[in-house]
């Protein structure tokens, strides 16, 4: 193969490697609770913008839940926390075995202090 062929052969490589990567887009609230079948389909590629540009230190509670809806139903989280759930993939399985969710803190003023994702799997 010659330099030019070779040339297209990397930047063919490249192009695939680009779009195969995860798609990111803008947060939209009108997207952000926006669900099929109990399963938000725009959430995980837009956590990342939100994260990034939208929850601010110092944010009210209020003003989240005004900007996020209400969150998730979790048991086992600490008290001045809130949850989003982000992604859970089921497999071919009726247990989760992976998923993303979103936690948001608080301080004792009601707020925000910081905010992360977490990945989990079993």
């Amino acid at each position: 193969m010659d330099k030019r062929g070779m040339k297209k052969l990397i930047l063919i490589c490249f192009c695939l490697f680009v779009a195969c990567g995860p798609k990111q887009i803008k947060f939209e609230q009108s997207k952000w609770n926006k669900s099929f079948d109990g399963f938000y389909e725009f959430r995980e590629h837009m956590v990342n913008d939100l994260i990034e540009n939208h929850l601010q230190k110092g944010m009210s509670y209020k003003n989240v839940i005004d900007l996020l809806g209400e969150p998730g139903n979790y048991m086992d989280i600490e008290p001045d926390e809130i949850v989003y759930e982000i992604m859970v993939d089921y497999g071919w399985n009726i247990d989760p075995m992976e998923g993303k969710d979103l936690y948001i803190k608080f301080g004792k003023d009601s707020t925000l202090i910081n905010s992360r994702l977490e990945h989990w799997e079993h």
